[in-house]
């Protein structure tokens, strides 16, 4: 297919042309004419939204949305997340629906290293003058990025689940807000700093909470490679019965390695994942109980995506307190340290989220000054 062959009302806009084009590269031709359609339908084309109404903000998951929606004061317009709770964001295939958000966004923030998969050509090419699209990892320094060895090439996309690099984030996402709307170039960096003040105090409680596990029981066992940051950061050894992608499935070898693993340590639990099929996991508890030790199918620990809306882990806060306190009360260790942290109530959008009073009046400061 050529740009000559689509229909005359998408000729008249050379760049929803390319758009086009871009797009369906990335995708099967049966599932590229529904993308066809909505751009031939579609009257708002790649031009910027009208500065006149309130601005569209797209992020591609929780983790990003859930910061960006932080930095954004209110009267400036609507953070929109494309991937929902419990979704995995390496198998999600956008929809005609995500499209129309993106060619209508004001501003469109992804995580970036390939984690959105099927997403990365089309927040590649929405990228443009007056609606920039950033990948939020990129201004993590190179050295910091970890890069498995499986010979893919690929950069693990985990980045998060290490509080001290997502905290890094937040200096390019803020630089991005300010220049889109300068008119509230003071209040984003007012966040900017509180919210960055609570993600030092985020990581220094995982830290402790991790740092309680006995020694013999620090190993964590996980459905798929997600926590190389973790573990690098909070300093427990991982292992997992599948990659850093969820796109192909577990092999008998992989199932005996864990099983003889978690036999010698007689390690007392692992762990799901709630955006991941927990079948393999379930086959090592087999394989562990078949040769006399009786393991826990603990969890789930949210790693590629965040808690459904009222849950313990509906805000990357949340989500990671709620991994530290799994992780260290199953495996032996302390939640001592979530003494300082207090629930937030009344609120589905947070119903976890510890943040300073002074941010939006939607979130309220909950953890406790000792």
């Amino acid at each position: 297919m050529t740009c000559r062959h689509i229909e005359n009302n998408v000729l008249s806009n050379q760049k929803r042309c390319e758009m086009v084009m871009s797009v369906s590269s990335t995708f099967s031709r049966r599932e590229f004419f529904p993308w066809l359609a909505v751009l031939s339908g579609c009257s708002t084309g790649l031009s910027s939204p009208p500065l006149s109404r309130p601005a569209s903000i797209v992020a591609s998951t929780g983790m990003v949305g859930d910061l960006v929606r932080e930095l954004v004061p209110p009267s400036l317009g609507e953070v929109i997340t494309l991937i929902r709770p419990g979704v995995d964001p390496h198998l999600y295939r956008p929809t005609r629906a995500d499209l129309l958000k993106v060619l209508n966004a004001r501003l469109i923030f992804s995580s970036g290293l390939h984690l959105e998969g099927r997403m990365d050509a089309l927040f590649e090419r929405a990228d443009r003058p007056g609606r920039p699209s950033i990948a939020i990892t990129s201004d993590i320094p190179k050295d910091l990025i970890i890069y498995p060895d499986d010979h893919s090439g690929r950069p693990d996309p985990h980045v998060w689940m290490d509080v001290s690099l997502w905290r890094a984030t937040l200096g390019l996402i803020a630089r991005t807000l300010k220049d889109v709307f300068p008119q509230a170039q003071d209040e984003i960096t007012r966040r900017e700093a509180q919210l960055s003040d609570v993600l030092a105090r985020l990581d220094k409680t995982v830290e402790e909470m991790v740092a309680s596990i006995p020694e013999p029981q620090r190993l964590l066992v996980t459905s798929h490679d997600a926590f190389a940051y973790f573990s690098r950061r909070y300093h427990i050894p991982v292992e997992s019965i599948q990659g850093v992608t969820t796109d192909s499935e577990p092999g008998v070898a992989d199932i005996d390695r864990l099983v003889d693993i978690i036999t010698s340590r007689k390690l007392p639990a692992i762990f799901t994942e709630s955006s991941v099929n927990d079948r393999g996991l379930r086959a090592v508890v087999e394989g562990v109980k078949a040769r006399g030790h009786e393991l826990i199918l603990a969890g789930p620990l949210y790693t590629d995506a965040l808690g459904e809306p009222g849950s313990p882990a509906d805000t990357y806060v949340g989500m990671m307190l709620e991994n530290a306190r799994q992780i260290a009360s199953i495996l032996g260790g302390s939640t001592a340290p979530l003494d300082r942290w207090t629930q937030s109530s009344g609120n589905t959008h947070s119903s976890s989220r510890c943040l300073f009073k002074s941010l939006s009046p939607a979130v309220k400061m909950c953890e406790v000054d000792h």
